[in-house]
């Protein structure tokens, strides 16, 4: 009885494959539907202002390149204090260490692209200055500080992050003096050249 089952089973689940694999028959072809649209965002103007970015891309990334001057990403990270959310907190996550600080210079590179695209505007309400010459100077800066943040990063070298860590604040501080630090966040001096 036992084996009549067992036969009876492996039959039942050859014949199950066999009709899984058999061609489907063919279904009238419907009228194709239309393709949907790319979304506004993508397509248009950006969907946050320059201080979104920074605040949201630009500022949490160099911190975590900072952080790594004084704490070392290949040591395990001290807890944060209790409410805490600051850079070496970033260090005992799932991607801390020194894979933190890579995902931090490569932020910071692809960052570049996005605080140049066109349609970016700033707080109060004024184009980013796209088309002044020192601005694409120092977001380029910004880019090749990035590219050798990566580099030490990867070579899980300290002293090298420290070295950067002054060309990172240049390029930051440059931009900073010229177009943000003019006014009140809103105000109309803001991102003028």
């Amino acid at each position: 009885m036992r084996r009549v089952l067992s036969v009876g089973v492996g039959v039942f689940f050859l014949a199950a494959v066999a009709i899984a694999q058999a061609p489907k028959p063919a279904v009238p072809a419907k009228a194709a539907a239309p393709a949907a649209k790319p979304a506004a965002a993508a397509a248009g103007k950006p969907a946050g202002t320059l201080a979104q970015i920074m605040r949201g891309l630009l500022f949490p990334s160099s911190n975590v390149l900072f952080d790594a001057q004084t704490n070392d990403p290949g040591k395990p990270a001290k807890p944060a204090p209790q409410g805490g959310a600051g850079a070496v907190a970033q260090y005992a996550s799932v991607y801390g260490g020194w894979q933190a600080v890579e995902n931090a210079a490569v932020a910071l590179e692809d960052a570049v692209a996005v605080i140049k695209r066109p349609g970016r505007m700033c707080q109060n309400g004024k184009p980013a200055p796209l088309a002044q010459a020192d601005y694409q100077k120092w977001a380029n800066a910004l880019g090749d500080v990035a590219r050798k943040a990566l580099v030490a990063a990867k070579a899980k070298d300290q002293d090298k992050i420290v070295d950067i860590d002054g060309d990172l604040t240049e390029a930051c501080a440059n931009c900073h003096i010229k177009y943000r630090d003019v006014g009140d966040a809103d105000g109309p001096k803001r991102c003028t050249p």
